[in-house]
Parts: structure tokens; sequence; C-alpha cells
């Protein structure tokens, strides 16, 4: 009898353990965006929105695993209305950029009238996607909510640091920057070096422009003497790296205004204090001509950085080399295709040959010929699949 009564037990238990995770949020796919608008006014609820993309692998992560969790499931489907939308088909492009999307996954919380709640990017454990998420509920935590207070005036220690934290899980890195300048330019320089506010500004200051930046970088041997020295170059060289990005996005709104960032930027690379400085000078060259269309230079310029003596990276190439195949007129394709050629010798290294397929691709595109681009394109897909099979990461696809 005891054994009936046990094994009736551990049937049970296998019978439960199979369906504990059975549950998954109960996503709307694709659905037209003001007929999702309509439903969220009509509960009264805000819009999860998940924004990917096929391509995505943190993606793809979420929705297999943190998505499919019973508590996260629970939650959503009670407390959203769920919207899933493929940000390269449909409405995916105009909405991506009426959301400012940039990275994927991104994950917006909106209300019914359309306004933009809470913003979280990248992927995350469920407990930590779930805390996140749960600040979209209370406007004194969301990302929105406490920048208002923080434009009003409100720069005490409880609401800025609150405000970098939210801007940093939505990938906001400009205005976290910029937020942070301000609440470290009003500290005494001499506290910067102290190790809370370091280890404070390591993580949110990214802003070139800011007084205590400079400070911080002309004091790079103190930092390195009591931090370490690779810690402390490495958060200057992310920190230039990123302002380059910045500046990029600043000549396509304002060309005076990156002028005077990359003026600045220039100014501090100069000074001799960052290992790297001489690529993050020609990459930083490379954006100015970019963005001032001078591109018979920036084509000379880039063609110089190939032929250095010691070749440098596959992406620090050719990813520029897409860019200009993107931006530029159609006859530099042909400067680009002679790049690509370059790097093709390269075979064992995965990615310099997603690299080199992607830029052929677009550079045959661009000339209009169409099959060369569409077999690129293949060979680039299969790369990548081959890649994803030995668990490794791949290149972003840059949009063309």
């Amino acid at each position: 009898m005891k054994r009936v009564l046990l094994s009736a037990v551990l049937s049970c238990t296998l019978v439960l353990s199979a369906h504990a995770q059975t549950r998954e949020i109960n996503f709307k796919h694709d659905a037209a965006f003001k007929e999702v608008l309509a439903e969220a006014k009509k509960q009264n609820k805000l819009i999860f929105f998940d924004a990917y993309t096929s391509w995505c692998g943190p993606c793809k992560v979420m929705a297999s695993t943190v998505f499919k969790t019973d508590s996260v499931a629970d939650f959503f489907n009670q407390t959203f209305v769920n919207l899933k939308v493929d940000m390269e088909k449909g409405e995916g492009p105009d909405l991506n950029k009426r959301f400012e999307v940039s990275a994927y996954p991104t994950l917006l919380f909106i209300d019914g009238d359309g306004n933009l709640v809470h913003k979280i990017v990248g992927s995350a454990p469920a407990n930590e996607f779930m805390a996140e998420s749960r600040k979209a509920l209370d406007p004194t935590r969301t990302v929105y909510g406490l920048g208002k207070k923080f434009n009003a005036g409100d720069h005490s220690d409880e609401t800025t640091i609150a405000y970098m934290t939210a801007l940093e899980a939505a990938y906001e890195q400009d205005k976290m920057g910029e937020v942070a300048g301000i609440y470290f330019d009003a500290l005494p320089q001499s506290s910067l070096l102290g190790g809370k506010n370091w280890t404070m500004a390591k993580r949110f200051l990214f802003d070139v422009s800011s007084s205590s930046f400079a400070y911080l970088l002309n004091n790079s041997e103190v930092l390195a003497s009591k931090y370490g020295k690779g810690k402390v170059e490495m958060y200057f060289n992310q920190v230039f790296y990123n302002a380059i990005s910045s500046i990029k996005k600043t000549y396509s709104t304002n060309v005076a205004a990156a002028g005077k960032k990359a003026k600045v930027m220039e100014d501090l690379l100069k000074t001799g204090k960052v290992p790297s400085s001489e690529d993050m000078l020609v990459s930083l060259e490379l954006t100015k001509l970019s963005g001032t269309k001078q591109w018979d230079k920036y084509c000379t310029t880039l063609e110089n950085k190939a032929h250095q003596p010691t070749r440098p990276s596959a992406y620090t190439v050719l990813w520029p080399a897409m860019e200009m195949v993107r931006d530029a007129p159609v006859k530099y394709s042909s400067n680009a295709l002679k790049l690509a050629d370059y790097y093709s010798d390269d075979k064992n290294n995965l990615n310099t040959q997603i690299l080199v397929s992607d830029l052929r691709k677009m550079a045959n595109k661009k000339q209009g010929k169409i099959k060369e681009a569409e077999a690129f394109a293949l060979n680039s897909d299969n790369l990548r699949k081959e890649a994803a099979a030995k668990g490794r990461g791949t290149p972003q696809i840059m949009k063309d």
C-alpha cells in the first residue's frame, strides 16, 4: 500500500513539474498600433511593447525564457496590454522612428494616448526584468517621471541617482551623460577622486564636455594609482568611443553643435592621456568628414588607416566602409569593395567574413547589382547561422 501511495505521489510530482512553466505573455503580434492604443485606453492600462527584430539574439532569449516564466506571464497578462512588433516589417519602421529605438530588444511602456512612460533596453533575468518593469506603474520611478523632477530643479542625490539609473536602463547614454555632467560639475573637484564619486562617475559620467570629466582625465594617473590602471583606461576609452557615436548622431541634426563637440573631444585626446588616442583621432576625423560630406577625404583617410604596417581589426575599417556605402554617392562603393577584398583573406575569422560579406552586399545593392547583393545577403545569413551554432556573437546588421 505504501508503495502504491509513494508511486502516486511521485507521479503527481512529475506531472506538476512538467507543467510548472506552462504560461507565457499573451502578445498581440504586429497588431495595428492605433487599435492597441484604443484598447489600452479603454482598459485604463499601459501597453507593454516588445520592439524586436528577427536577427536579435537577446530578443529570442527573452521570448523563450523570461516571457515564458509563469510569474512574469501572470503579471503582464493581468497588468498590461502586450504588443510585440518586428521593427523591420509593417508599422515597425515608423514606430521605430516615433519611439527612437536604436538597440534591441527595446521594451517600452506606453499609455493609451501614445506617450512613452518607461523604457528598458536589453535582456535581463526574470527577477531583474520584473523589478524594472514594476517601475512603469509608479510615475515617481519611471525614467520620464524622474526627468520631470530633475528638469524642475530637483538635483538631490536621491532624484539624480535614480534618474541616471533609469536612463542607464533605457540606454539613453547621451542624456545620462548630460545629467551626470550637471551633477558632478556641481561637486568640489577634489571629491571626484574619492571612491564613492569615482565609482559613480565611471558608471554615469559620459559627457566629455563637462568640467568634471576633464578634471578626471587630467588626474588619470592619480586614479590609476588608486583604482588600477586597466580599469581607469577602460573607462576613458569607453567614454570617448561613446562620444564619437554621439557626435555622429548630432551631425545629422546640428552640424555646428557636432563640430563643437568634436573640437572638445579632439583637444582632450591630444593631451596624450588616453593610450588609444591615435585610433580615436582617426575615428573622430572620419566622423567629422562624413558629417560634413567630405567623401574624398573620408575615403583616403579610411584607406590609409586600413593599410597601416599592422593591419587594424576588420571592424574598425569595414564598419566605416559600410557607413560610406550607405551615406555617400554610389561612386564610392567601388572603394569600399577594395577594402572588402583586402580583408577577405582572413578565412579563419567568422566575424571578419561576415563583415566582408555584409559590405559586399551593401556595395552591390548600391550599384544596382541586385542578384549579387542577394547572394551576399544569403552568404551573410549562413555565416551568422554558423556562428550561432558555435555559440558566438556576430556583428550587428547595418541598415542600408
